[in-house]
């Protein structure tokens, strides 16, 4: 019976430590798209490092057009995306404004809305582009044989305690 209820509450933590993360877009704002003319990757790009934030390193690594309502995209985590709302029907007319997201809490999926935010006073109308720009840095180092080996040596041991402290 004891040891019913110690694998119940193994199980109980291994399923609360799998919970997923929620993909989370962080608006940070909106400039007139008339000052940040064409509407093109490398003028998102520029108006990206205009709007305050450090355009260093990235990328685009997504672009995304002639698009209409909510739009789910794939991108990199932390990434930040440049949209365009357009005025009109649709955001088929000339103008508008580009909203600036980061993408947040380790997501790569996320679902861009098809309407600008409320505070948004530049476009009435709907979505017309997505531009994604990543970190283009290296990827993450991969552990050197003595820290894998020592997580390894570290997990086979624990396992062995568990095991004979359920023994009991």
């Amino acid at each position: 019976m004891k040891s019913i209820k110690y694998l119940l509450t193994l199980a109980a933590v291994t399923g609360a430590l799998t919970v997923s993360a929620k993909a989370d877009l962080d608006f940070l704002g909106s400039v007139s798209f008339f000052a940040n003319k064409p509407n093109s990757p490398e003028a998102n790009l520029i108006a990206l490092g205009n709007f305050g934030v450090d355009t260093t390193g990235l990328g685009i690594c997504g672009n995304f057009e002639n698009l209409s309502g909510d739009t789910t995209i794939t991108v990199d985590t932390g990434a930040f995306l440049v949209v365009h709302y357009g005025k009109g029907s649709g955001g088929s007319s000339k103008g508008g404004s580009l909203e600036f997201f980061q993408v947040v809490n380790n997501e790569t999926t996320v679902t861009v809305p098809g309407f600008p935010n409320a505070g948004d006073t530049f476009a009435t109308g709907g979505i017309s582009s997505i531009r994604a720009f990543c970190p283009g840095g290296p990827p993450p180092p991969v552990p050197d044989s003595g820290t894998t080996a020592m997580l390894l040596g570290s997990a086979v041991a624990g396992l062995g305690l568990v095991r004979r402290y359920l023994k009991r």
